[in-house]
């Protein structure tokens, strides 16, 4: 039986093989070999290496983009800080701060890092997708698979975390202004920035020092905020109002306020931005941790309080209101603040400067809306006291008990006092005061000359007026 059973078989295999051969897919055996052994390999290359890898990838448009942290920078800012120690080969990148260098890793240089007893390691990368035109840039975190969760669910979040503030930290500030929004600006950039160096902080700004400490822990309540905010259900923004006459400081108030926080500043000209849609487009490109400011508001735009008193603007030359370069409406500016749209980003301080409060209408200022109103007033004797720390680096001085008398009857800004310390640059500290004393006098006599010169033109109108009744 079994003879006859293997001739059969040969025979049929004689027959049937030189036809499977011949019409068979040559592939078919290949195939069917390859899928049947190759889970055996992978379950055994599994074994033998239980590490898991994650790759992150640096984005090809991140360096065109405003927003000023990203996965991949992230992870490098975490990298130098915090494993870069142990590495062999770096590369030096320049940090545009003098002649400071970045060590980062270089490529092909591993680091290890320790997190709740997890090893892992980091390894910068450089390879080419199938396909790709770029070559692809990332960083490679490689770790054992059982420790899976920690890694996903805790260790990279905590990294993205300490990366983003070793950035913040590091970073040079930015002052941005906003551009021209065209019809066809769809890939063109809506902001442009310079670097931001300006020297004002609240040690130098001349202020009253109890105002200025006030102003300073409300930044800092602020500043610290996040849980109170996400607990109240408002967005993490809050408005300041900063209005006097000018040359009282306002604008150095925005500049002490941006040191003091470490926030880039986004200078918004509402004049040569078109529509509320536009006004929008600035808003979203708003990176968090920033101070936005529109100064000299009540110049801007219409935003005098005319709809309060029911009363309507006319221009003078006639044109139409299609004519206006921009139609930016107190509406769509109400809804920039605190809006809807308002709340798409975080940590934000929005600042308004002007020097006729009066004329701003109620509901763009209103509690709420501007959080804080700061009035910058004329120079009083604390603030001249900061101004000649700064200017003579003096604390005390025999003239200070006449300056502190005139500066009680006189009104002189800030800018105009600390113009008289620096003409008088170079004459000696008695020089200066006594230079500035001779001002302040000059002031005072103007002063009483210009209230004489109204007390006789009220007086001659009111005579005018009784002749013309008589």
């Amino acid at each position: 039986m079994e003879t006859w059973w293997f001739a059969n078989s040969t025979t049929a295999w004689l027959i049937l093989g030189p036809l499977i051969a011949a019409y068979a897919p040559r592939q078919l055996p290949l195939s069917f070999f390859s899928s049947r052994v190759w889970r055996y390999v992978e379950a055994l290359l599994t074994f033998l290496n239980p590490d898991l890898t994650v790759d992150i990838v640096r984005r090809e448009w991140d360096d065109y983009s405003i927003q000023s942290s990203n996965a991949y920078n992230e992870v490098k800012a975490y990298l130098t800080a915090e494993c870069s120690r142990d590495a062999r080969a770096f590369r030096a990148e320049a940090t545009g701060q003098g002649d400071k260098l970045l060590l980062g890793l270089r490529l092909g240089q591993k680091v290890a890092d320790v997190y709740g007893g997890a090893v892992v390691w980091w390894q910068p990368v450089e390879d080419r997708e199938d396909g790709q035109r770029f070559t692809r840039r990332c960083f490679r975190l490689t770790f054992h698979r059982s420790r899976r969760d920690l890694v996903v669910g805790e260790y990279i979040p905590h990294v993205l975390r300490r990366g983003r503030e070793a950035l913040f930290a590091t970073r040079r500030r930015r002052l941005y202004s906003n551009n021209i929004i065209t019809d066809n600006s769809y890939w063109e950039k809506v902001w442009d920035h310079v670097y931001l160096d300006h020297p004002t902080t609240f040690d130098t700004l001349a202020m009253d020092p109890a105002r200025k400490k006030e102003i300073v822990d409300d930044l800092d309540a602020f500043r610290d905020g996040k849980e109170y905010y996400a607990r109240v259900g408002k967005p993490w923004k809050r408005g300041y109002l900063l209005h006097g006459p000018p040359g009282t400081g306002k604008s150095s108030m925005v500049a002490a306020m941006a040191n003091h926080l470490g926030y880039d500043i986004y200078d918004v000209e509402l004049t040569v931005v078109r529509h509320n849609h536009d006004l929008r487009k600035l808003l979203v490109e708003i990176t968090d941790k920033s101070v936005i400011v529109i100064e000299d508001i009540d110049c801007s735009l219409d935003l005098t309080g005319e709809r309060r008193r029911g009363k309507k603007r006319t221009s003078s030359s006639g044109d139409d209101d299609d004519d206006k370069p921009s139609k930016v409406t107190l509406s769509g500016l109400l809804n920039f603040i605190d809006g809807l749209w308002s709340a798409c980003g975080k940590e934000r301080i929005v600042v308004f400067t002007t020097n006729h409060v009066d004329k701003l209408d109620p509901a763009l200022i209103r509690r709420g809306r501007m959080d804080m109103h700061i009035e910058m007033s004329y120079c009083c004797f604390q603030a001249f006291r900061t101004l000649a720390k700064n200017y003579l680096g003096v604390d005390e001085h025999p003239l200070f008990g006449a300056i502190r008398e005139l500066l009680g009857e006189v009104n002189m800004t800030p800018a105009d006092i600390a113009e008289c310390l620096m003409t008088s640059k170079g004459r000696g500290v008695d020089s200066c005061l006594e230079h500035l004393i001779e001002e302040l006098k000059k002031a005072k006599a103007k002063a009483q000359t210009d209230e004489a010169d109204a007390e006789d033109t009220a007086a001659a109108c009111s005579a005018g007026r009784s002749s013309r009744i008589g």
